[in-house]
């Protein structure tokens, strides 16, 4: 599942966008310390991010197989929604193509680790 597709360029939020809200705080979710130059928006969550640390972090989440987008602060357990990501992370096509191929990938595995389970369960009565 490795990412070659994602964009190495730094994604930049546009300041005339009045969809985002910006906010004058640390990119929360710069665990690696990169300090992009993008302005800070802020996360339905309250925390503050860039489009690269975001899109980094959930890169992450789904190179450890996780399907669902949750904040990576301590103590925040808020999920994103898809869309939102999208849209926060600033997700370029390629980078969309990654990570909904990825998140099919993981929801097949979820399914067939739960039919072999459903399976193992039943054959468990017959016996």
């Amino acid at each position: 599942m490795g990412g070659n597709k994602i964009s190495k360029m730094e994604k930049v939020y546009n300041l005339k966008d009045k969809t985002f809200k910006f906010v004058d705080r640390e990119d929360e979710l710069d665990f690696l310390c990169e300090e992009f130059a993008s302005p800070r928006a802020e996360m339905s969550c309250g925390h503050a991010v860039t489009p690269m640390s975001l899109t980094n972090w959930c890169r992450l989440l789904l190179e450890k197989g996780e399907s669902r987008f949750v904040c990576g602060m301590s103590g925040c357990d808020k999920e994103w929604s898809y869309k939102e990501v999208c849209k926060m992370a600033l997700l370029t096509p390629e980078e969309k193509k990654y990570f909904e191929k990825t998140l099919k990938i993981i929801a097949e595995r979820e399914h067939m680790k739960n039919t072999k389970l459903v399976s193992i369960s039943v054959k468990g009565l017959y016996f």
